[in-house]
């Protein structure tokens, strides 16, 4: 898909050869998320499930921010003045966005490349794997307009342990890069004018590896936070039956045998 293609009010999607990067787009106000851009993530991420082409994904944004959070005016100040039936409604879209991010069973990275705050550190959380910018600043900043954390409240503890987790949501203090990798909440920190071009390497080695083992594992994980321990063995024990059963593990079998480099899918 090229740029004039893209059909999102607040978002730019481009591909290339298997890689969609989705680009949060209102630079002009830090890539504040409103009932819009909420929407947008939504249709953006199923588009991206049935698209058979992309195999990998990169969330960032436009500018200088990756997203300072939700936008005041937009998202933030309609809501107390609404009713708990129209709450509901409300919530349900910012709902939706979330679990088609959560749910995609492909690799979602995100080149965090400025600030992720509030509802911005809600995105990033839910990308896959975090790479961020050393200029990139963190803060769970639902604290500082008396409100509490939809994803963070879930995911946030889970990556980063408990402690640390009421810690920044207490205090919404930020952080910088360096801290956020010291504790877990990303997974790398790259030099600003090279992060563009890691999290492409990035993406296109996940793409080019084995979709279906590599979207299987994802949800593997993602289920297993729900389950105890012999629960989860029994639920990946179905998984696995199913992979042994694909083309991409025979071709990796194969290639081990043949000692050679297994091919996942045909380069276009």
């Amino acid at each position: 898909m090229k740029n004039s293609e893209n059909k999102y009010e607040t978002l730019i999607l481009t591909k290339k050869e298997a890689v969609a990067r989705v680009i949060l787009n209102r630079p002009d106000k830090m890539n504040a998320l409103n009932p819009k851009m909420f929407e947008d993530i939504a249709e953006v991420f199923k588009h991206i499930a049935t698209d058979d082409s992309i195999r990998a994904v990169i969330v960032s944004g436009a500018g200088e921010a990756f997203s300072a959070g939700g936008d005041v005016i937009e998202d933030i100040l309609p809501i107390s003045n609404m009713t708990l039936s129209e709450f509901k409604d409300y919530f349900e879209k910012g709902s939706r966005a979330y679990k088609e991010m959560f749910n995609l069973q492909k690799p979602v990275i995100g080149a965090i490349n400025g600030f992720a705050v509030g509802g911005g550190l809600e995105i990033a959380l839910l990308c896959d794997i975090r790479i961020a910018s050393e200029k990139a600043r963190f803060g769970q900043g639902f604290v500082w307009m008396g409100l509490v954390a939809e994803v963070g409240t879930y995911l946030m503890s889970r990556i980063i342990g408990l402690g640390r987790a009421k810690l920044l949501s207490f205090t919404g203090d930020l952080i910088d890069a360096s801290e956020a990798e010291r504790i877990g909440l990303v997974e790398k920190v790259i030099p600003a004018n090279q992060l563009e071009q890691y999290a492409e390497e990035l993406a296109k080695r996940l793409a080019d590896g084995p979709a279906e083992s590599i979207g299987t594992i994802k949800k593997a994980l993602n289920e297993s936070l729900r389950m105890d321990f012999d629960s989860s063995l029994d639920y990946v024990s179905g998984l696995v039956y199913q992979l042994t059963h694909s083309d991409e593990h025979k071709e990796a079998v194969k290639a081990f045998i043949e000692k050679r480099k297994p091919v996942f899918r045909v380069n276009k």
